[in-house]
């Protein structure tokens, strides 16, 4: 009984093993640490831009 339940357990772990990611995920996976960190700081930079570019069009911010 204890054999065909660490059985299950190892074909269990298994099936979680071979679960296949999105393209987008391997991709990210396989960068190096410092080209995550460019890719960050971009989208960082980015998202707060297109802020700046609301609030001015919103006319609560003028550019001087």
């Amino acid at each position: 009984m204890v054999e065909e339940l660490r059985e299950q357990i190892i074909e269990a772990g298994e099936e979680f093993e071979e679960e296949e990611r999105s393209p987008l995920a391997r991709f990210l996976l396989s960068l190096k640490p410092w080209q995550r960190l460019v890719l960050a700081i971009i989208l960082f930079l980015d998202v707060a831009l297109c802020g700046c570019m609301a609030l001015v069009m919103a006319g609560r911010v003028w550019p001087f």
